[in-house]
């Protein structure tokens, strides 16, 4: 029987008005949309909602359990997962803009206004909290948490490392994310001269109540998502590629994991840090929890591919309404609402409250999404994105 040849690759056409025999584009490759980002940020609005219900709902006695011990030790991802996650966005976003021939200018406007927006809804947020909390201490309207973290983090990062004629700022990004996490343990607590309004300084550094998350080293993680995101882009031009990139990227977050865990012993004889919220700041727990993260990706990669898009994913449904979601549970959880069960509940009572608390915001998240799209202009540009651009 005779064999048939495999037909012949047709030459591109030329573009209508170009002279003939004019060099045409090669095509580029369709990417995969990359659904983990979403998955790993509704993991990441699960976390946060547990660490803020155990800390707050929870007894004293409750508080002194190796379960409780663990919920803080895992309390500790979610901010990490949600700005390394804003990175992400961002180079998902350069990767579309370089493809369609935007110039940096322009990326970096873009960056910054989604950076204004969230910080303008970081303030807007602390006022209300303000006022549902009785107007107790004005301190609260100015603390730099992780909203104001967020907006802050992509105007700055946006000039950092939007890409530069058509290239990623791959070098550049990095070394600004090393200066800022050497520089974290000392900046980040640093006393600032009473003279320089506080509201300002808390933004790269201070104590608590009004820093909490300064760019110092917190800025790290949008830049170094931002370098993963580029990465998990240019890796995902097909489908057995995208496979290998989330593997790669567990790996490198194991290696990470056990590279901190063989120093440990010679890094705590060598650094002495002050305290436990100093220590949080320093190279060692970046880069470990930075490892974690790892196999988290590689999580959400297999969860979203195997189970599709077509099912019912809490973690999806999350991550596409994770700001609504963080707004409503705060005042839920903080708030004056349930206020009787402030310190009050032990860790099964909590448990039992947590399972409640995260059904009754996948109710209100699945109604956000079916009876409000979101304003106009976002709805847009989420059309024409990969993956969703929302930073939180």
């Amino acid at each position: 029987m005779e064999k048939v040849s495999a037909p012949a690759v047709l030459p591109a056409l030329p573009a209508p008005g170009s002279p003939p025999g004019a060099p045409q584009a090669a095509p580029r490759p369709r990417k995969q949309r990359i659904d983990a980002v979403d998955w790993l940020r509704g993991l990441a609005v699960v976390l946060m909602i547990q660490t803020h219900l155990y800390d707050s709902w929870c007894s004293p006695a409750a508080k002194l359990t190796v379960e409780y011990g663990w919920t803080r030790f895992w309390g500790g991802m979610p901010s990490r997962l949600f700005l390394l996650l804003v990175g992400v966005s961002m180079a998902i976003r350069y990767e579309h803009q370089m493809a369609s021939g935007t110039d940096r200018p322009a990326m970096v406007r873009t960056t910054m206004k989604r950076g204004l927006e969230i910080l303008g809804l970081a303030y807007l947020f602390r006022l209300q909290e303000y006022l549902l909390g009785g107007a107790y201490d004005w301190h609260d309207l100015f603390r730099v948490d992780i909203l104001n973290c967020i907006g802050a983090s992509m105007i700055v990062a946006a000039f950092i490392s939007a890409p530069r004629r058509g290239r990623p700022q791959i070098a550049v990004t990095a070394l600004v994310a090393a200066v800022c996490v050497a520089l974290g343990p000392i900046v980040g607590p640093h006393h600032f001269p009473d003279f320089l309004p506080r509201p300002l300084t808390s933004y790269l550094g201070g104590e608590r109540p009004m820093s909490w998350f300064p760019l110092f080293p917190w800025l790290a993680w949008p830049l170094i998502g931002v370098l993963v995101g580029h990465a998990w882009v240019r890796g995902s031009t097909t489908a057995r590629r995208q496979a290998w990139t989330f593997v790669i990227t567990a790996a490198v977050g194991a290696v990470l994991i056990e590279t901190v865990v063989l120093l440990r012993p010679i890094t705590h004889r060598l650094i002495h840090y002050p305290n436990w919220m100093v220590q949080q700041m320093g190279p060692e727990v970046f880069v470990h929890r930075l490892g974690i993260i790892g196999p988290m990706a590689l999580l959400g990669y297999l969860v979203t591919r195997f189970l599709g898009t077509k099912r019912f994913s809490l973690m999806r449904l999350f991550g596409q309404t994770s700001l609504f979601v963080y707004w409503v549970h705060v005042e839920l959880v903080y708030g004056l609402l349930f206020k009787k069960l402030h310190g009050a509940l032990s860790m099964r009572a909590a448990t039992v409250a947590l399972a409640l608390m995260i059904g009754a915001m996948a109710v209100l998240a699945e109604l956000r999404l079916r009876y409000w799209k979101g304003w106009p202009s976002r709805r847009k540009l989420r059309a024409n994105l990969p993956a969703a651009p929302s930073p939180l």
